[in-house]
């Protein structure tokens, strides 16, 4: 419940982020947007358990 509560957090801090760029006049594609996911990086386990050996 917490890793979902806090990956819903991050989408809406990225969706203002990107809000706020295009209202400072920054081009960004709609196409690009599903890229910036937190959700590829494997070496994160969203319940804390991190491989460093990995790096």
């Amino acid at each position: 419940l917490a890793s979902n509560a806090i990956l819903y957090w991050n989408t809406i801090k990225i969706q203002g982020i990107v809000e706020s760029l295009r209202q400072q006049g920054e081009d960004i594609d709609d196409e690009a947007l599903p890229h910036i996911s937190l959700l590829p990086f494997k070496h994160v386990i969203p319940n804390g358990t991190y491989f460093i050996d990995d790096f």
